[in-house]
């Protein structure tokens, strides 16, 4: 997989208008729970390689599962409108309800970032998760035209990486 490529999943499957919606307006607050995401990203593609050996996970067998869930996701993100703010825990600890979990630390999001460590390296998962939750914390701060419009863009997206994904893993079998 590219490092392009890449960066290209990881921010589709983050969706960083849609994510907008759902977290404080607090811009601080949410760069703390896209470090603590980020963190444990770093940490969920470390031991991806290991993981799936121990599960006896084939990396093809892994891409299609991963693609099914991508696809769900994407089309589930492109007909239904984004949620608004949830519950959320008063000051800095807002960066882990709602920032981190559920809503910047999801299974598409941390399947998809393993996936992507297992095919081209942590290196590049890191890189891709860096670039999509700055892009989260940066909508929080200047998007707010325009976020339904590019949240479609990035399902549709989403869901053509998706069927790549499964047809990627499919072929390798």
């Amino acid at each position: 997989m590219s490092g392009w490529l890449a960066i290209l999943l990881l921010t589709a499957a983050v969706n960083p208008p849609r994510r907008r919606r759902e977290l404080p307006i607090d811009a601080a607050v949410v760069a703390a729970g896209a470090g603590l995401t980020l963190a444990v990203l770093l940490g969920v593609g470390a031991v991806g390689d290991r993981l799936l050996d121990t599960l006896d996970i084939s990396a093809p067998t892994f891409r299609v599962a991963v693609g099914m869930v991508l696809l769900v996701r994407g089309v589930i993100d492109m007909v239904s409108r984004p949620p608004g703010p949830g519950a959320e825990w008063s000051g800095m600890k807002g960066a882990i309800v709602p920032g981190f979990f559920p809503v910047l630390f999801r299974p598409e999001i941390a399947l998809t970032a393993m996936s992507v460590a297992v095919d081209g390296g942590v290196g590049i998962m890191s890189v891709g998760a860096a670039v999509a939750l700055f892009l989260v914390v940066a909508s929080v701060l200047w998007l707010h035209r325009f976020d339904r419009a590019l949240s479609i863009v990035l399902s549709a997206t989403l869901i053509v990486l998706a069927v790549d994904r499964l047809v990627d893993g499919v072929f390798a079998l």
